[in-house]
Formats: C-alpha cells, structure tokens, sequence
C-alpha cells in the first residue's frame, strides 16, 4: 500500500469519527503511522521470541550507499572502506543485509557486529570475505583481506528502517537505481495484515478514542490499561 493511500484512508476514516477535523493533517497521520509501525512490528517480535529476525520481506527498504576509502595508522598501511552516507537507525531485533551491487560479481558480503569486526583478518579459511559492520558513527565500515574490496564505489543495504523518510532519499532497486521520491509515493514498509490494525490505533489516536483491553479484575477499580497513556 502507497504510504498516501493509508494517510488519506485514515484521515477518511478520523473526520468522519471527529467532531472537530481542523487539526488533522498529513503530516501527522504519517507521524501516527510510523510510531504504530514500530509498536507492532515489537508485537510481532514478543510472539516469536528467539528468533534471530521475525520482520518480514514487506518491512524491508533496500538502500544504495557510496563508498569512499579511509586511511587508518599510517605506520601499518592500514585502510577501510566506509559509506559516505549515514545509515537510517535499524529496528532493534532486526538482522540487515549487505550486498555487492552486482549478483553475479563474485563477492561474499557477510554483515557482522561491530564487536567482531576487530578480529577480521585473523582466519586463513575466511580471506575473501567481505565484513560489513555498523560502526558509532552511523557509517558502514568494510573489511577485507581480500584487495577486490577496496575497488568498491558502491554497496547495497537491506534493512528494517525506524523511519521510512529517512530512507527515503537513498532507496534503490536491484540494478542500484534510484528510488528516491515523495515519500507519499512511497510503499508503505508493513506486511498487509497489520495494515488494519495500524489503520485502526491511528484512527483511535486521532479521534481521542482509548485503546483498551477488557478489565479482568473484579475490584470496582478501572484496571484496562490504555495504550495511548504508554506509547
């Protein structure tokens, strides 16, 4: 679903429910969106808890990324290879994926933690693998003791994004072109059965509605949790 068909689907929805629609905008549904997003995409993490990575395909924004070669100590001789862009802040429980810009170019890309990527080198039996890491500074750094790596000018990145905008500008297909545009244009990165039920906490979010479970306790309390007070 196009990111401007939930917006306008939504706001549909809440000026028909609201008394007052002034104060709907745009900006704001997607605002919603997002933030929902994210709740349920945790939802559907706690359901399946040790997984290495319950995202779906759906979730996932494919990003190109230029890359640029980084001295280190002098002394050594020592380089890397890092993006020039910054990346989008990853969903935690995520696992992204790495790639040459061309399948068929040969090279084994393999994504790893930071923590690892300071003992690259060391196996004889894993030379020609390319180690990818997210490092502090937002950057992708790149390792190799295979010399291909250092002719790279381009990777690809699949990842599941916090914030959908700020992919929006380095989206790429397959082929490395770019995607970048609107980002009404834009898919909206959900799989379609939560589709409803973000449609449904954002209208509610919109129109003052509580969000509330059944209270289970018989003690003349209002005990139903509200999910707008905890989001």
């Amino acid at each position: 679903m196009k990111v401007s068909e939930l917006v306008y689907s939504i706001l549909d929805l809440a000026k028909a429910a609201a008394s007052d629609d002034s104060y709907l905008t745009e900006e704001h549904v997607l605002f919603l969106c997002k933030k929902y997003r994210a709740f349920l995409l945790k939802k559907e993490q706690e359901k399946e808890k040790g997984s290495q990575d319950v995202a779906s395909e759906f979730e996932y924004q494919q990003i190109c990324l230029d890359l640029e070669r980084v001295y280190g100590d002098p002394c050594l001789s020592d380089s890397y290879m890092r993006s020039i862009q910054k990346i989008p802040k990853i969903m935690e429980g995520t696992q992204p994926r790495v790639y040459p810009m061309d399948y068929y170019q040969g090279l084994n890309v393999s994504y790893v933690s930071r923590d690892r990527m300071r003992y690259i080198g060391s196996n004889p039996y894993l030379q020609n693998i390319i180690f990818v890491s997210l490092d502090s500074d937002q950057h992708l750094h790149l390792k190799s003791s295979n010399p291909q790596f250092m002719y790279l000018r381009q990777i690809r990145m699949s990842a599941v994004f916090e914030d959908l905008e700020e992919a929006a500008d380095l989206l790429c297909d397959d082929s490395g072109a770019s995607q970048s545009c609107d980002v009404m244009d834009m898919e909206f990165p959900i799989r379609e059965y939560l589709v409803p039920p973000l449609i449904e906490l954002v209208v509610k979010a919109l129109t003052g509605a509580n969000i509330l479970k059944p209270d289970e306790k018989n003690n003349a309390k209002d005990d139903t949790p509200d999910l707008n007070r905890r989001s």
